[in-house]
């Protein structure tokens, strides 16, 4: 099944437009960015109020940090893991630094995109989070079996959404491997070869520092290629394929294929965005007749 050239976005609207429209569309993956982004800030400004009251005057280091890390980071210590099992899951929407935060959303926005052409939105749910807590799984075991790590198992502490990302990010590989993006001043590749090179990237730079982060990108990656290649863990994307094909035959035709239905959702997101390209040069009003009508159409399917 030949990839889905993802349409880009329309450059033409100025940021304010952008974010807007960002900030609207209320798809499963601009929550699950939106909920990163608000968690960030939400912590940036605490760690100025508590700065400026002295609230943790006292502790050593970055008091505001360490308590973050304390309570919201999974640990791989066995104590606190026990005693704070929710972090398995807040440790994979946290983020204290900028440039931590703005990579792993622009990953995520990318892989996210093509993954929800390809799967239910609801899917990418399942795979963000649980390839983040296998993660979390594979920096945990990481750090109690190898030895090398028996002198900071007691302070090792695993942030961030790399986990999930690299889980989204490989599924959508597994599914569309000769899916291409384009690459600034390599131009385009297949979705394949990024994944395999982030994933060597990472079996590298274990030796290196914050090889317990690296444990856990490998975990996240590993769980979204299972996720598409193991077929009991992706009976959503089946059931989608049987949902199609259901609605074919009931208009009486031959159930289409992926191929057919890929192409015909290209062309129409095609139309789709000519039309959203009109109205922010020229506004709404100046459309057809016929042009209204299929944005509204449009607007009331789901699966487009």
């Amino acid at each position: 099944m030949s990839g889905y050239r993802y349409n880009r976005p329309n450059f033409n609207l100025n940021i304010g437009q952008l974010i807007s429209n960002f900030f609207r569309n209320s798809n499963p993956l601009n929550r699950l960015i939106i909920i990163n982004i608000c968690i960030f800030i939400g912590l940036f400004f605490l760690k100025i109020f508590f700065n400026l009251t002295h609230f943790l005057q006292g502790t050593q280091g970055n008091g505001f940090e360490q308590l973050v890390f304390d309570w919201l980071g999974v640990h791989s210590d066995r104590w606190h893991l026990i005693t704070r099992p929710w972090t398995f899951v807040t440790s994979i929407f946290l983020h204290v630094e900028f440039s931590h935060i703005f990579f792993n959303m622009i990953t995520l926005w990318i892989g996210g995109q093509i993954f929800l052409y390809y799967f239910s939105p609801k899917q990418i749910y399942t795979v963000y989070i649980l390839g983040g807590i296998l993660g979390n799984i594979f920096f945990i075991l990481s750090y109690n079996i190898f030895p090398v790590f028996s002198d900071v198992v007691q302070q090792a502490v695993a942030i961030g959404a790399s986990g999930g990302v690299l889980a989204v990010l490989l599924a959508s590989a597994a599914k569309a491997p000769n899916h291409t993006l384009p690459l600034i001043l390599i131009g385009n590749v297949s979705l394949k070869w990024i994944a395999i090179f982030l994933v060597i990237i990472d079996i590298i730079s274990i030796s290196g520092g914050n090889s317990g982060g690296h444990f856990a990108h490998l975990g996240g990656a590993l769980f979204g290629f299972l996720y598409v290649c193991v077929p009991k863990w992706n009976q959503g994307l089946k059931s989608r394929q049987q949902i199609r094909a259901k609605q074919s035959k009931s208009k009486g035709s031959r159930p289409k294929s992926d191929e057919q239905y890929n192409v015909e959702r290209a062309t129409h997101r095609k139309k789709v965005d000519e039309i959203l390209d009109k109205v922010a040069q020229s506004g709404y009003k100046n459309l057809s007749a016929e042009e209204k009508e299929f944005l509204f159409k449009t607007s009331q399917k789901k699966n487009w």
